[in-house]
């Protein structure tokens, strides 16, 4: 069976197939909330983390249908900025686990000095390097 070279052919604009409402972006928060695995907690603390006081039912309202009596529509200056902010916090995450993963791995402990047994010991157990 031949398949043509996509590769090869010119790239088509598809077509739009909804009305454009920048005040009604529900639709495409929806698709990028399913797309990114963005639930409305993770929003809720994002637009928190940048001092945007929201709750989480008007968090949830961007994603439910609008025929159901809790939705609220999203403006495109909204859904951007929800982007920005969970992008922000994923980010910030993810630099936290890194210096969290830096800082456990420690300096390597260097082998007993040959002291004997009587000997006390070369390091002292610090404190804070102990699991509680």
């Amino acid at each position: 069976m031949n398949e043509p070279d996509l590769s090869q052919l010119p790239y088509r604009r598809p077509p739009i197939t909804r009305g454009i409402d920048p005040q009604r972006m529900n639709w495409l928060w929806r698709l990028i909330c399913e797309l990114g695995a963005i639930d409305a907690r993770e929003v809720m603390e994002a637009l928190h983390a940048v001092r945007v006081p929201v709750d989480l039912r008007r968090v949830k309202s961007w994603t439910v249908s609008d025929r159901e009596a809790s939705f609220f529509p999203i403006t495109l200056a909204e859904l951007e900025r929800n982007l920005r902010s969970v992008l922000a916090l994923r980010l910030a995450r993810r630099e936290a686990q890194t210096q969290l993963e830096h800082a456990s791995d420690g300096p390597v402990a260097a082998p007993p000095a040959s002291g004997g047994a009587d000997a006390p010991p070369a390091d002292p157990v610090d404190p804070a390097q102990l699991d509680w």
